[in-house]
């Protein structure tokens, strides 16, 4: 075997091994049901699981939504859809912002507002990109079960970094004191390349390179 078939054949055992042991790594999900803190706490400047929870009442930043906490305390979880005990709960007069650590390409959760007759919408979602420009706003509508109206959050698609969620007061059974739910936080992370599919990328060109000073050997013998 000559020289160059022998180089030919190294370089192409190289690219077998390499690109056999390279992996994409999956889209990861993540979940939050709200009772992985010990006892409520409020969410403001709160990070669990790689989202930091933000919450304004009328620009300032407010104490009044807690993590691990229930609303209304005496109502039994299975009367909703999609809503359990705890959750996190809070003035329905604030504005709630999601800020994620890596960007995310599917985002879902629910609402309820204690309302007793359908909302329309009951709350809105600005979703905004990785630069934090605003990508676009979804207003959900809700529907009453047990003393809630609940609806529910779906989204995939462009990559988000952020998400304003605010709600529907007007319609409170509660003027004073307008209340929300949100429960099962749910978000899939863009997919990224592991460590060895960017050693392979960076190996395949090595490897192209390597065949084309085989080539142009080739045409000088």
């Amino acid at each position: 075997m000559s020289t160059t078939n022998k180089l030919s054949l190294a370089v192409f055992s190289i690219a077998c091994i390499v690109f056999g042991t390279a992996n994409v790594a999956g889209a990861a999900t993540t979940k939050l049901t709200f009772d992985e803190l010990g006892s409520p706490t409020p969410v403001d400047n709160l990070t669990v699981k790689g989202v930091t929870f933000d919450f304004k009442i009328d620009g300032v930043d407010s104490n009044e939504a807690m993590y691990n906490a229930s609303f209304p305390p005496q109502l039994p979880s299975n009367l909703l859809a999609n809503l359990q005990q705890p959750s996190l709960q809070g003035n329905a007069q604030g504005i709630l912002s999601l800020d994620f650590a890596a960007p995310v390409e599917a985002l879902e959760f629910a609402v309820g507002i204690d309302a007793i007759q359908p909302l329309a919408p009951g709350f809105v979602v600005e979703l905004l990109d990785q630069a934090l420009n605003s990508l676009e706003t979804i207003p959900v509508n809700t529907a009453p079960l047990a003393i809630l109206s609940e609806g529910l959050f779906k989204y995939s698609g462009v990559p988000i970094k952020k998400a304003i969620v605010s709600f529907n007061s007007e319609s409170s059974l509660n003027p004073n004191n307008p209340r929300f739910s949100l429960d099962n936080l749910t978000y899939t992370n863009t997919t990224v390349p592991e460590p060895s599919s960017l050693i392979a990328l960076l190996a395949s060109s090595a490897i192209s390179a390597c065949l084309y000073r085989v080539r142009k050997q080739q045409k000088v013998v």
